[in-house]
């Protein structure tokens, strides 16, 4: 016969019911004092475990503490420069040691160390490193590879003249993480530390004692008294905490059995055998209504899958609340990935100009994310890391991760101060964009702006060991035009290249340079190129000339990338008229370095003096090059030969190779081969740049100039003239007289 639910229930409870009752009955004053013993102790245990995190904290707070001012403090960062300071100034930074030291939990003294200076500096004197009382502790402390936290126990002095006292010792480096110039060091009297938990114990009859890592006490071990002591491992120190308690006189006797404890143990029996009966009563229908769906939804289950299920109703249950249970995790956690991911997709969004929102739109997006939107004016700064190429092959992921966040942190601990509200977002590696949103008691907007950026760069520098340059957008005075904001802030930081790193720009600094577009500086660098491979030293002016007139314009990365680009293409074009083993040459090695140029550099200085060294470099690999080829020094011959006698008309191929003794078609092979130009070719190269340069600077009549360069009839020169220019001499003359006027 099957039993329902309702006596199921009783019938499993019931039994368990009598047993412990009566168990209980038996064992209550059995165990009554030993339960009374066990909860004083763990009452003690308690305690003495919130004693030890007290005295944790405390020492926690001294550390966070120095690390804080390591970063912050000025005066104390002061004595770790070499700049000679006076004796007030000494005494100053005493003072703020001092008062610093002060503020402490517990009684305790502080010394600075320089590298620099090799001095140490106390809260009562300066000393020299070597007349350091505690020289010998801190010289061992120093060169240890990594620092490690509280010392153990031991004895220290400030001066020969004073008694020694046993102290805890802290180390940091200065400048905290990422150097080594001085050290802060931090003694905390022992006793101190022992005074504070006795004072924490309220009885005043326990003994308590400290063990450090070596298992040994911080005073003299006293005898104990109890015969169960307390023990606590503290996993910030590494030490181990004793304690010997003295049990309370109150529970080591208690009353006998009487017949008071039986009569009212019977009366809780039967009171207790009614209530479960009444409560079973009135429990069991929504319980078996429960019972009854869970029985057809699983007999449902067990038709459709052809398997006679267990009857496990209570294991049904549980299964059924711990997926419910995962489920709410799951979908808490997803809530807030979900709100970060909604969130940054918004200003992102809003910054690129892919969305605009109206305002009543934003107050309500804003209040989503449990942030203020409120503001009068908006404001747009984008930071960034300068060399982010070599920033990442410095450090690893984890590193710059870190290092990312300490930028973001800073700038919004910074922004706090001057009670600002911002909201940023990384939208490109390498760049952080800031959003302000100031109100009347911020203006002039623009200037607030500046200071901030200015003093957030300033403890950049000092701090971190990189730079950052930042773009200042135009303020604007709607969430929808934030775009044009952002894309303003973006534009300025991209002229880092002209103004450098490390920089500030804003418009007001941007308008110092003339606009990029009115320097066309592609025909100077066609004659550069081309003089480069005749290796005429004229390559140089040229270059000299294009990046002076480049520094007065506004040009960004993407123009500086462009410009070696296109002079990488340029050289190449020549380089391939030259042989083949300098083609080689310039495929093999130096190709490459132009690429990696235009990739790496930020900053026109930088463009200017890599690109020169690697070009100076590769001409004089072409002149060993050309100077090593057994014809080189004909065709060089030939080429000064021209260069001397351009002006005579008589000037042919036949008249140089009886000249040298070589025949036509060799000088006309070699000089092709060895200079990349035909013998003819370079001759009326020679012959118009003196014609062009006589046209600009004298008023000689046309068919002098003609004679002058080597033409007999001026109907030739002018024929010729015009082919090359494609415009006649006297035109030309008007033209560029007039430019060069």
């Amino acid at each position: 016969m099957r039993i329902n639910w309702y006596n199921r229930m009783l019938l499993s409870y019931a039994p368990i019911f009598f047993v412990v009752i009566s168990s209980l009955i038996f064992v209550f004053f059995t165990t009554l004092n030993s339960s009374s013993q066990n909860k004083y102790i763990e009452t003690n245990e308690a305690i003495f475990q919130q004693m030890v995190q007290y005295t944790d904290a405390n020492l926690q707070l001294i550390e966070r503490n120095v690390v804080r001012e390591i970063y912050k403090n000025k005066t104390l960062q002061s004595f770790f420069d070499d700049t000679p300071k006076t004796v007030y100034e000494y005494y100053f930074i005493q003072e703020k040691l001092n008062e610093f030291a002060s503020s402490f939990p517990f009684l305790n003294s502080m010394y600075l160390y320089s590298e620099t200076t090799q001095q140490i500096l106390t809260g009562s004197g300066k000393f020299p490193l070597e007349a350091f009382a505690d020289a010998s502790f801190f010289l061992e402390a120093y060169e240890e590879p990594g620092l490690k936290g509280w010392s153990t126990p031991r004895e220290y002095r400030e001066s020969v003249l004073d008694q020694n006292k046993k102290v805890i010792s802290l180390i940091k480096y200065y400048p905290y993480a990422f150097g080594k110039e001085g050290a802060v060091v931090i003694n905390v009297d022992v006793k101190s530390i022992m005074a504070f938990l006795n004072n924490l114990d309220n009885n005043g009859h326990n003994v308590i004692q400290i063990l450090d890592e070596n298992k040994q006490p911080f005073q003299t071990i006293i005898e104990p008294i109890s015969t169960k002591p307390i023990y606590a491992t503290s996993k910030y120190t590494g030490w181990s905490f004793y304690f010997d308690s003295v049990y309370a006189d109150e529970f080591s006797i208690l009353s006998l059995l009487s017949n008071i404890w039986i009569i009212l143990g019977i009366f809780i029996i039967v009171l207790a055998i009614v209530w479960f009966t009444i409560i079973t009563h009135i429990n069991y229908k929504p319980i078996q209504t429960i019972m009854g769906k869970i029985d057809d939804y699983t007999a449902r289950k067990s038709d459709e899958l052809g398997i006679k299920s267990p009857r496990n109703e209570l294991k049904f249950i549980e299964s059924a609340i711990d997926h419910f249970l995962k489920k709410t995790v799951d979908y808490d956690t997803l809530h807030k990935e979900d709100m970060l991911l909604r969130k940054r997709n918004l200003f992102n969004e809003l910054l690129i100009g892919h969305k605009t929102i109206t305002e009543s739109e934003w107050e309500r997006q804003m209040a989503s994310f449990g942030l203020s939107h409120s503001y009068e004016r908006l404001g747009v700064v984008v930071f960034e890391i300068d060399h982010y190429a070599q920033f990442t092959e410095r450090y690893s992921s984890s590193d710059q991760y870190l290092l990312k966040y300490i930028i973001q942190t800073a700038f919004q601990e910074l922004t706090q101060e001057k009670e600002l509200l911002i909201w940023h977002t990384w939208i490109q590696p390498q760049q952080m964009s800031v959003v302000f949103h100031f109100h009347s008691n911020h203006e002039p907007y623009q200037d607030t702006l500046q200071q901030i950026c200015e003093e957030y760069r300033k403890w950049i520098n000092t701090n971190l060991e990189l730079t950052l340059s930042a773009g200042i957008g135009r303020e604007t005075g709607s969430i929808g035009q934030i775009a044009e904001s952002y894309r303003n802030a973006s534009e300025n930081v991209s002229y880092k290249a002209v103004f450098g790193t490390n920089s500030l720009i804003d418009n007001r600094l941007k308008g110092t340079k003339a606009n990029g577009e009115k320097f066309n500086w592609f025909q100077t660098l066609l004659e550069m190129a081309h003089f480069y491979r005749l290796d005429d030293e004229q390559w140089v002016g040229k270059f000299n000339h294009i990046f002076t007139e480049i520094q007065q314009m506004l040009l960004s990365k993407a123009d500086i990338e462009n410009f070696v680009n296109n002079l990488a293409h340029q050289l190449q074009k020549e380089i391939n008229t030259l042989s083949p083993e300098i083609q080689a040459l310039w495929r093999d090695e130096y190709q490459e370095q132009f690429f990696k140029i235009a990739n790496r550099t930020e900053t026109m200085n930088e463009m200017n003096e890599q690109v020169l060294t690697v070009m100076i470099k590769l001409a004089k690999e072409i002149e060993h090059e050309r100077i090593s080829r057994k014809n080189h020094s004909i065709a060089v011959q030939v080429k000064a030969y021209i260069d001397r006698n351009y002006a005579d008309s008589n000037l042919s191929l036949n008249q140089v190779s009886d000249l040298f003794g070589v025949s036509p078609k060799s000088i006309s092979n070699l000089f092709k081969e060895e200079l990349g130009e035909k013998f003819f070719d370079y001759l009326v190269k020679v012959r118009f740049d003196h014609a062009t340069q006589l046209l600009q600077e004298t008023d000689e009549p046309i068919q002098f100039i003609a004679e002058k360069v080597g033409y007999v009839h001026v109907i030739s020169f002018h024929r010729a003239f015009k082919k090359m220019f494609d415009l006649p001499p006297g035109e030309y003359r008007n033209l560029h007289r007039f430019h060069h006027e």
